[in-house]
């Protein structure tokens, strides 16, 4: 291992143990003799990068100290529910520099690999991403310096459109990988792009600073097909459906949108939800999907607009 990883594991290991590390202290010990602060601080910031609510900085006591925020996140770091979730990150983790940055070496990697998986036999993950890892490396490892350094990005998308774009986020939507973008244009203000589409991506010197209001609706975004607009909030359509009987238990179980709420309870079981989208596009497939053990209360133009597309469907068939 090398001598960035030895300590690394060192620091995880005090962590763990409740121990709160000093930088002072720290640069009087053999593993961080004449370490500089910087040194000690890209240590600590490796950890942060992976377990970004691992430590936190001791207030009120002597300074650059810091503590594990709960030692019991260390404690469950490799039991079986959390490498669960592990195997999907480490299919993430082949599209980029993540290795790389963690200067892991190839022995340690493969041990991760096997450990993968063996996880691998006992867990199936279906909603896996369906972009191509091999023809799209290079391409994430751009977006990720831009993304970090808050770099302007010139893309290649599709074939022949060239976009200079200001990228924000990689999101896992719907099975895909997407680009959320501030974009350069009038017309489209914020956009996202499927990553698979990408040709090419370029970070350009020029830096940018980030709108707020775009970074607040990248968090809320429930769906690929969120519409974007200025005062965003402020727009949004309150959709009522109600779910009978047969299928209520679905609804309870599990938010199929992130706003999804219980607005009633009837009798004979069937429920009253209420979403907030941003167009009618965003909740479509989901109206369509539950057909025909759901109703749309409001707002009547959605609910005559499927009623218009299933009418047009069935007189083609």
């Amino acid at each position: 291992m090398t001598n960035q990883t030895v300590r690394v594991l060192e620091l995880l290991k005090r962590f763990n143990n409740g121990k709160i590390v000093c930088i002072k202290h720290l640069q009087n010990e053999h593993l961080w003799d004449s370490k500089s602060e910087k040194t000690i601080q890209r240590d600590l910031h490796i950890i942060k990068e992976i377990f970004p609510n691992s430590f936190e900085l001791v207030r009120g006591g002597e300074s650059g100290c810091y503590k594990a925020i709960t030692k019991s996140f260390f404690d469950n770091f490799l039991d079986e529910r959390t490498l669960s979730i592990v195997v999907q990150a480490f299919s993430i983790s082949q599209h980029s520099n993540f290795f790389e940055n963690l200067n892991i070496e190839e022995s340690d990697k493969r041990l991760l690999e096997s450990k993968m998986r063996e996880k691998e036999k006992i867990y199936a993950f279906k909603n896996k991403p369906l972009e191509n890892k091999t023809d799209t490396d290079e391409i994430y490892k751009s977006l990720e310096e831009a993304i970090y350094h808050r770099k302007k990005l010139k893309i290649l998308y599709g074939c022949d459109k060239i976009y200079t774009i200001k990228p924000y986020k990689i999101l896992f939507m719907d099975e895909n990988f997407y680009l959320a973008s501030e974009v350069i244009d009038e017309k489209f203000l914020f956009s996202i792009f499927r990553i698979s589409k990408l040709k090419e991506a370029k970070p350009q010197s020029e830096t940018f600073h980030h709108n707020q209001e775009i970074v607040s609706f990248i968090k809320e975004m429930q769906t690929p097909l969120a519409k974007y607009t200025k005062n965003y909030k402020e727009t949004l359509i309150e959709i009522i459906v109600e779910i009978d009987n047969k299928k209520a238990r679905y609804f309870k179980a599990k938010k199929h949108l992130l706003s999804q709420k219980i607005k009633e309870q009837k009798e004979d079981g069937s429920l009253i939800f209420a979403y907030k989208v941003t167009q009618f596009e965003e909740i479509k497939p989901l109206i369509k999907k539950w057909l025909p053990h759901i109703r749309v209360i409001s707002p009547i133009e959605l609910r005559e607009e499927l009623e218009r597309e299933l009418k047009e469907y069935l007189a083609n068939r």
